[in-house]
């Protein structure tokens, strides 16, 4: 049987799994975005009667497919398909660009293609770079806990709050000109699964999720009048201090129900 130490260790682990599962599915939309691209680029090539058109068809037809590949399939060996297939287009497209300058070729979107192969380029730089930390979480992960960590995100995803007796919100200002962070809390097995959405134009979207012990969760309120709506408070998720958190009351007494008698 696993001690609280251990078992927090596991959900860590299946949240930060799950995070970068939620990464590994955005790049791989990012894939079939650059793949549809390089084949209504070659279309238009082979329209054209221009003979490096096909090889523009298949390599936009491969990253599609690598990306579908990407979103669907959870394993490390994903990673090195989706880089490898960005890094031998954007070798494909720097090629084109200097047969371009040689005068050799003729492109339809001219100097783009640089500015296209460069960003190829890091993208497949980045993408094999994470390789070795999915694969690290991949071996330590527990399967059923990973499934049960799933499931309270999708929880924490689709929950109304103000109507949950148990999810804790609030918002915290990021600051001038950036998005609101929103954070939501579902206590788990006497730890708090923090999730941390990016509210932005009337969406909401989710950006990490971690466990804290429940003990470690505080909340001080800094101002404000207690029959209000909202309070301002700051909360520490472990080590993690969020200043100007708005929270109502009734979440503020859920992690503090001390908290009542500092604005009474």
């Amino acid at each position: 049987m696993s001690t609280a130490p251990e078992r927090l260790k596991q959900l860590q682990i299946a949240a930060a799994l799950c995070i970068f599962d939620k990464k590994l599915r955005s790049s791989g939309t990012s894939s079939i975005i650059w793949g549809t691209i390089n084949l209504l680029i070659g279309a238009l090539s082979v329209s054209k009667n221009a003979a490096w058109g096909s090889v523009s068809l298949i390599l936009g037809f491969g990253l599609v497919v690598a990306g579908i590949y990407e979103r669907t399939v959870r394993d490390p060996k994903v990673i090195v398909i989706s880089a490898g297939t960005l890094a031998v287009l954007a070798l494909w497209h720097l090629a084109l660009f200097a047969l371009s300058a040689t005068g050799k070729v003729d492109l339809a979107i001219g100097g783009r293609t640089l500015y296209w192969g460069i960003a190829q380029a890091a993208g497949a730089l980045a993408t094999w770079k994470t390789y070795s930390t999915y694969k690290a979480l991949r071996d330590k992960s527990d399967l059923l806990t990973v499934e049960q960590v799933r499931g309270y995100i999708e929880e924490l995803k689709k929950v109304n709050a103000s109507e949950s007796v148990h999810v804790i919100e609030f918002d915290v200002n990021a600051g001038f000109l950036q998005a609101t962070r929103r954070y939501r809390l579902l206590p788990v097995e006497g730890q708090f699964l923090a999730a941390r959405f990016k509210v932005e134009l009337g969406t909401i979207g989710l950006e990490d999720v971690t466990f804290v012990q429940r003990d470690a969760v505080t909340l001080s309120v800094e101002g404000g009048k207690w029959t209000s709506k909202k309070v301002k408070a700051s909360v520490h998720l472990g080590p993690l201090l969020l200043q100007k958190a708005s929270i109502t009351p009734e979440m503020a007494l859920r992690i503090n129900p001390a908290a009542q008698t500092v604005l009474a």
